[in-house]
């Protein structure tokens, strides 16, 4: 009965993670996630009856601050300057994301469910670039908005999909196992990524995707520096023909984009770009309520900023931070920020341990939460479908991560007492060694 659940579990939560690109089953995409959190607590439930089974907590540098923003964004119903419109936001983006959260941490219980939850995510990224290649093939134009909830909500989804392609290289448990065919669709996902972000003329997907692949790349070669020792070219030649491509293709998209405006180069383009005088008013709204915000919902005050700037596209405050300040105050814009920090942090430490199959999600981890900011710093996505993709993958990699240091803790433990004595220097799961052999099978089965 409870494995019955469990891989019910994960059929939904791969379905969902599937489906959340598209906007053209929205009934499919909400069966799946009203069946995955049924699914997330019972199989929570059931594992909560004994100890050796239980959901591992998050802890409570993640758990905390994200209850004071979600509570404080509750709050903000009470002085919001648009309360129905506050209601709605709060449903889908505060709630909905809260149990996204649950049900992909409990469905991410062991090595299988991380390969099948980055497999169901690498695959949706390919089904859906290939529609869209297939609609500007046939049609000569990309309806951006009929499939794939348009350019802006693409091009993130393109972002945050980026650092998974880590994992087609990657030993099992965690990767794929690596060798010539992952290496081929990897290749094929990588040229997919590179031509439907290119479709969406969008800049600062370049510049996120840089961000990307250097950050993983870094991190990568701190944390296994004798790999690197050996075989430099491996490392820097893939990297730097990878970071020349996204600087031509940026470029690219900068010289396009002053050929629209047809005056100057594109330093002018770059000087007229209208968020520099949509954040200067930003500035001014947050500076006459900094401590309590203007009620939550990104576009808490499009009326106000798209009469003061002539744009209608300028409806909410195009910055992450600012956006999150600008709805709930400083209060809630530095417990988000603490959230996301914290959830860094803890990847920074799944790199630090001993263990390389735990230290690969972290870096993956790390990846994905330096990309999401980074796209999103002249932009707002975390709304609607990129918001529960970035709590799915965040959420499931945690899942996994916080687990396996479990089974470390577990191991050394056992370890310690075959040997009489108790487990020695630090005895945190993060500083645990490499587990057994027992646990070893067992994780990769």
């Amino acid at each position: 009965m409870t494995d019955h659940i469990n891989r019910s579990l994960l059929a939904f939560a791969a379905a969902y993670l599937f489906l959340l690109p598209t906007n053209g089953v929205t009934f499919l995409v909400s069966v799946t996630f009203v069946g995955g959190a049924l699914l997330a607590l019972a199989s929570y439930a059931i594992a909560w009856r004994d100890p050796a089974t239980r959901v591992p907590s998050a802890g409570a540098p993640i758990l905390v601050p994200l209850v004071v923003w979600a509570l404080w964004a509750c709050a903000s119903l009470a002085w919001s300057v648009d309360l129905h419109y506050s209601e709605g936001q709060l449903a889908r983006e505060v709630m909905d994301s809260v149990v996204a959260m649950f049900v992909f941490y409990v469905a991410a219980r062991d090595a299988t469910s991380l390969r099948v939850l980055m497999g169901a995510a690498l695959a949706s990224f390919t089904f859906f670039a290939l529609l869209a290649i297939g609609m500007l093939a046939v049609n000569g134009t990309w309806d951006s908005g009929r499939w794939h909830h348009g350019v802006g909500a693409w091009s993130t989804w393109s972002v945050l999909i980026a650092p998974f392609l880590f994992a087609l290289l990657a030993p099992k448990p965690a990767g794929f196992g690596g060798g010539a065919r992952p290496l081929a669709v990897g290749v094929m996902l990588l040229v997919l990524l590179f031509v439907t972000v290119r479709m969406t003329d969008n800049r600062v997907a370049w510049l996120a995707l840089a961000a990307v692949f250097a950050v993983a790349s870094l991190v990568a070669v701190l944390r296994w520096p004798h790999t690197f020792t050996r075989t430099p070219r491996r490392w820097l030649a893939p990297l730097a023909v990878l970071l020349v491509v996204l600087g031509l293709a940026f470029a690219d998209a900068l010289e396009e984009r002053a050929a629209l405006v047809r005056e100057g180069g594109v330093a002018q383009s770059l000087e007229r770009d209208p968020r520099l005088v949509l954040w200067e008013y930003v500035t001014e709204r947050i500076a006459a309520r900094p401590f309590l915000g203007y009620g939550f919902g990104r576009r808490i005050l499009a009326g106000d900023l798209t009469a003061e700037t002539g744009n209608p596209l300028l409806a909410h405050a195009h910055d992450l931070f600012a956006s999150q300040w600008l709805q709930t105050g400083l209060v809630g814009m530095l417990a988000f920020t603490a959230f996301l920090g914290a959830i860094a942090f803890r990847y920074v430490r799944f790199v630090r341990s001993r263990d390389d199959t735990l230290a690969f999600v972290g870096v993956v981890g790390v990846a994905l939460v330096i990309g999401f900011v980074a796209k999103n710093l002249t932009d707002d996505f975390l709304f609607r479908s990129n918001a529960k993709e970035l709590w799915a993958m965040t959420f499931f990699l945690l899942g996994y991560g916080v687990r396996r240091e479990r089974m470390l803790a577990q191991s050394e433990c056992a370890l310690a007492r075959e040997r009489g004595g108790t487990p020695s220097g630090d005895a945190s799961p993060a500083a645990a060694p490499q587990p057994s052999r027992r646990s070893s099978q067992r994780e990769s089965a």
